[in-house]
């Protein structure tokens, strides 16, 4: 630690409105490791601490303070002299690994107090707001351990986050087996804020009408949120997302089956278009979500949710008559899209392209068909999502000091599911020195978030982790296409 603290220089690095506006969130993880030769030295506690210092490093970023200066100025500063150093945490438990592992690493089996963050970007009991937290658990009798790291999701998106996280392994992985020199990581990283600038063309292009009504209209309450402090925003955030009820849960869809719905898809699609296995996902959980929250409506509210929903509406405005469409936002790194996936840019250069579809279309009994309808407005909407288009939410972000957080009240004003895929993340090469990760979960706390994610290898398909609320996780298992395409993990 005092080698990184006497060589850290003191840097400002300036955040883009981009990774703000999408920011306001932390990017949490548990990564699970079994110690599967019952080895007694297991990833050592003194060895973990010591290899994160040199990872810092090569990441200062993740030991600044995150600064506002009047509406929209947002920075990291790395102060030498005033370090925003990682909450490290270890702790030990009384719970084996096979217990966890036998309920497929169902959140309800995991020790209490493993994620030390929530999912929003808010200060901890000391007032600080922790750029990057680490718990480590060692689990009973030596059987394992659980890493739960947390980085604020403006600094780190899942890329950035899983090259933190793989490069402290190696260093760890180097350090254990007594190599004098620090591995350095295997790309060279850029913080600079201005590839994403230096990347947008000349030409603009028209936005989709949900990215369009997000920014058009006048909003005080945007403007009331933007003058917050992050930390006085952070906390109302927190208690927002506290007063809502979810739960995790994860599904297995085998590669063949997965290959067997995109190509029956691709039957009905027009000659020439490309339907991917996302488009096909995403449409699928669009129906299967639909159908199910349908299925509870149907059963009715409780109290305390019409007492909720009333204080939401009297609160934060009337809400908009989105019975007849349910829209979907689909996260899209814009660093291929804009032509700088070569400079291994840490941020969070992420944008949202918007899918809204007819309830009518998504409550017909899913077939290959009604698959494809949805598959190829996705498709259209991902596709139109181009350097061009990235250009103008950039431009109309920027235009207005309030407009970042501009996103985040049509979030609490409509109803919005999420996907995420991040089948592409560098999520199973983290090898401290024993093994890599036997399992990887995402910690969402915020409803109707939907994360498409690698199996651990050897396995193939793709791994589905939703954040849903009970009603509707029981309208999803009583959906016979759903069942019939998947496996529940937990």
């Amino acid at each position: 630690m005092e080698q990184f603290t006497s060589t850290i220089k003191s840097q400002v690095i300036p955040l883009s409105s981009v990774a703000i506006s999408a920011g306001m969130m932390n990017t949490p993880y548990a990564t699970f490791y079994q110690n599967t030769d019952a080895v007694g030295d297991f990833m050592p506690s003194e060895q973990l601490k010591t290899a994160l210092y040199p990872a810092l490093q090569v990441f200062p970023i993740l030991a600044g303070h995150l600064k506002q200066t009047g509406d929209d100025c947002f920075s990291m500063v790395v102060d030498k002299d005033n370090l925003n150093m990682p909450e490290y945490l270890e702790s030990t438990s009384d719970v084996h690994y096979n217990d966890i592992k036998s309920a497929g690493f169902d959140r309800r089996t995991w020790p209490s107090g493993v994620a030390t963050t929530g999912a929003t970007m808010a200060p901890n009991a000391s007032g600080v707001i922790k750029t990057t937290n680490v718990h480590i658990v060692r689990l009973k009798n030596n059987s394992g351990l659980i890493l739960f790291l947390s980085i604020i999701h403006c600094v780190a998106d899942g890329f950035a986050y899983f090259a933190f996280l793989n490069h402290w392994a190696a260093v760890c992985k180097a350090i254990r087996s007594g190599t004098v020199e620090t591995p350095k990581p295997v790309v060279e990283f850029t913080f600079d804020r201005s590839i994403v600038e230096q990347g947008l063309p000349t030409e603009r292009k028209q936005l989709d009408p949900t990215t369009s009504s997000i920014f058009a209209q006048p909003n005080l309450l945007s403007k009331w949120l933007a003058w917050l402090s992050p930390k006085t925003r952070g906390r109302m955030l927190r208690c927002l997302v506290s007063l809502i009820t979810t739960e995790t849960h994860v599904f297995h869809i085998a590669d063949n089956t997965l290959e067997t719905l995109r190509s029956s898809a691709c039957e009905f699609v027009p000659e020439g278009m490309r339907v991917s296995d996302n488009d096909v996902l995403v449409a699928l959980l669009n129906k299967t979500y639909a159908q199910a929250q349908r299925s509870a409506k149907e059963k009715g509210s409780n109290i305390v949710t019409r007492v909720l929903g009333s204080i939401g509406r009297a609160t934060f405005g009337r809400l908009l008559d989105t019975e007849e469409h349910q829209v979907t936002g689909i996260a899209c790194d814009i660093r291929p899209r804009i032509g700088v996936i070569d400079k291994n840019y840490i941020g969070c250069p992420q944008i949202a392209s918007f899918v809204s579809s007819p309830l009518d279309d998504l409550l017909t009994p899913t077939t290959a068909e009604s698959l494809a309808n949805i598959a190829f407005d996705v498709r259209r909407s991902v596709h139109n999502l181009d350097a061009s288009y990235v250009a103008t939410v950039i431009d109309t972000i920027n235009s207005v000091p309030s407009f970042f957080a501009r996103p985040l009240v049509y979030l609490i004003r409509h109803h919005v599911i999420f996907t995420s895929n991040q089948t592409r993340l560098r999520m199973f090469e983290a090898d401290f020195g024993d093994s890599n990760q036997e399992w990887v979960t995402i910690i969402q706390e915020t409803p109707d978030i939907f994360a498409i994610m690698p199996c651990p290898p050897p396995i193939k398909g793709v791994n589905v982790m939703m954040c849903i609320k009970a009603s509707i996780f029981k309208g999803i298992l009583a959906n016979e296409f759903w069942t019939s395409t998947t496996s529940q993990i937990n």
